[in-house]
């Protein structure tokens, strides 16, 4: 049998995130979301939403010193080569952004990255690793990052990890963010 269907981004994101879908897959993912879907009858592979919940479980076991090269070419069997073309270069862009650990222990002196690339990164990064006792410093650096990257930070820590909405943190932030939540 076969089906058609639309796949939805924010949707397929919510689940992934509830899934430990690795969060440089969902960044890139809400980066080019014509990608989470693009099916191509005439090649071996293409990227449709399960393929990348596989490149999650391809990045989880993949040993780093096999190098990008290899790296790539396992991922191109699993969403094509053009996907794994433009996944690969936002991997070495996410790779390259600024500690997380160092963010959360100096939230408003770490710097913040300028390209939008970037900051769906960190903000996937920091909402992976948000919990119920450093959403406030998670929120510090957040300030520093346009509303949008806020809003999905907050919201996707909250899908992965709900007590975090029973926080204080959480309930300065949505009172200070009602506008963009509503």
């Amino acid at each position: 049998m076969h089906l058609e269907f639309e796949a939805d981004v924010q949707e397929w994101s919510e689940w992934a995130i509830q899934a430990g879908v690795r969060p440089e897959v969902v960044a890139f993912l809400r980066f080019r979301p014509e990608l989470l879907s693009a099916f191509d009858r005439d090649a071996n592979a293409f990227p449709p939403p399960r393929s990348w919940e596989f490149v999650s479980r391809i990045l989880d076991s993949f040993d780093s010193h096999a190098g990008l090269a290899i790296e790539h070419e396992v991922i191109a069997g699993a969403v094509g080569p053009c996907a794994a073309t433009e996944f690969s270069a936002f991997l070495r862009m996410f790779r390259e952004l600024p500690n997380i650990d160092a963010i959360l222990m100096n939230p408003t002196q770490e710097p913040v990255p300028e390209s939008g690339a970037a900051q769906y990164a960190v903000a996937s990064a920091l909402a992976r690793c948000a919990s119920d006792t450093n959403l406030d410093r998670i929120c510090l650096y957040l300030n520093r990052l346009p509303t949008e990257f806020r809003v999905m930070c907050v919201r996707d820590a909250t899908l992965r990890e709900p007590a975090i909405r029973y926080t204080a943190s959480y309930t300065k932030w949505a009172i200070e963010h009602l506008q963009a939540i509503v």
